[in-house]
């Protein structure tokens, strides 16, 4: 199972994520790992490569952790927020779907 854990400040917005674990959803094939993976990675893909953002992260088999910097102007603080609150959607989608392979826990810092 992967455990996903958001973390939000008082504001609300997302200041880090930890994917935990595989799906297990399949021996073959693990669609809802692959759904895991890319929406976690395109996240991280988009607030670097198209907003601009440093974030600090780290990835091995089934483990992915990032970390927003606390230093965003606002205009690009909201962005950030668009993309990770899709990021966010997706995942609840997603846990709907296969809820004995994915868990989700919201906490805040």
């Amino acid at each position: 199972m992967t455990n996903v854990k958001i973390y939000r400040d008082k504001n609300k917005n997302i200041v880090k994520a930890i994917f935990d674990g595989h799906a297990m959803h399949s021996d073959e094939n693990d669609i809802v790992c692959s759904a895991i993976s890319a929406v976690s990675y395109m996240t991280l893909n988009t607030l670097e490569n198209v907003l601009g953002i440093n974030i600090g992260y780290e990835t091995d088999d089934g483990y992915l952790f990032f970390v927003m910097p606390n230093d965003l102007s606002f205009e690009i603080r909201d962005k950030a927020n668009i993309v990770l609150e899709g990021m966010y959607l997706f995942l609840n989608d997603l846990k709907e779907q296969y809820r004995d392979n994915i868990t989700i826990s919201e906490l805040e810092v």
